[in-house]
């Protein structure tokens, strides 16, 4: 028993940016699951999102620092002329040691980032989700957009930076979304329900890419609240 624990954990921390010991996506879940039902985000027992992108924020300005401090110097122009010619080489001088990184002169770091992207298209979606799970269809329906699985099966779908292979399927009683971008960052979602049934749990893994490998762990409870319904739209 202990030695079968101890091979979980091992999967677990070895897994790559895709979950799951394996790498195989079965079409039906293992018996019992079911993710299906009316679900609301919890903040409380989620991870903070700000927290995270202030994580990223703050790893991209250290990265833009390193790079800048490392980034060779261009030669100052050379100037002629006596007096007028020693102020221009003085002028140059000070403007090269300008160049020091200076984060207060530059926009927001995550501005162009895929990750950040990515996240904020996630964090997007709102805070209600309706799981509905048919024969060969698993739907995620967010009132205001809805996305829909074929258990099992690959395809090539739009993603940050261009297009991308997604696959997607049941991990025993999780379901798994891989998408593996040709120009991005690879992304894994993971859903699981909580022993007594109460609460959804995401886990949404993105990179690495140009920045580390971002978590975030949302946990949804049970609702029969309806979700908002505006403008849908499938994704």
């Amino acid at each position: 028993m202990l030695r079968h624990h101890a091979a979980k954990l091992l999967c677990l921390l070895l897994a790559a940016p895709f979950a799951g010991c394996g790498g195989h996506l079965a079409e039906a879940p293992a018996p019992g699951a079911s993710l299906a039902g009316a679900w609301r985000l919890n903040p409380t027992t989620s991870d903070d999102p700000q927290k995270v992108i202030e994580r990223m924020r703050a790893q991209a300005l250290q990265r833009m620092a390193r790079r800048e401090q490392t980034a060779p110097l261009q030669p100052a122009a050379t100037h002629h002329g006596g007096a007028h010619g020693a102020g221009s080489a003085a002028d140059s001088q000070d403007g090269a040691q300008q160049e020091v990184f200076d984060p207060g002169r530059h926009l927001d770091p995550l501005r162009n980032s895929q990750m950040m992207h990515v996240l904020a298209a996630a964090l997007a979606r709102g805070d209600h989700l309706t799981v509905r799970i048919n024969a060969g269809q698993v739907v995620f329906d967010y009132g205001t957009s809805a996305r829909s699985f074929t258990p099992g099966a690959s395809s090539v779908v739009s993603a940050e930076g261009g297009v991308g292979d997604q696959t997607s399927g049941w991990n025993g009683r999780d379901y798994v979304i891989r998408l593996r971008a040709q120009m991005g960052p690879n992304v894994a979602e993971n859903y699981s329900v909580s022993a007594d049934g109460k609460h959804l749990i995401e886990t949404l893994r993105i990179g690495p890419a140009e920045l580390p490998v971002v978590s975030l762990t949302r946990v949804y409870d049970r609702t029969s609240d309806a979700a908002p319904r505006n403008l849908p739209t499938n994704d």
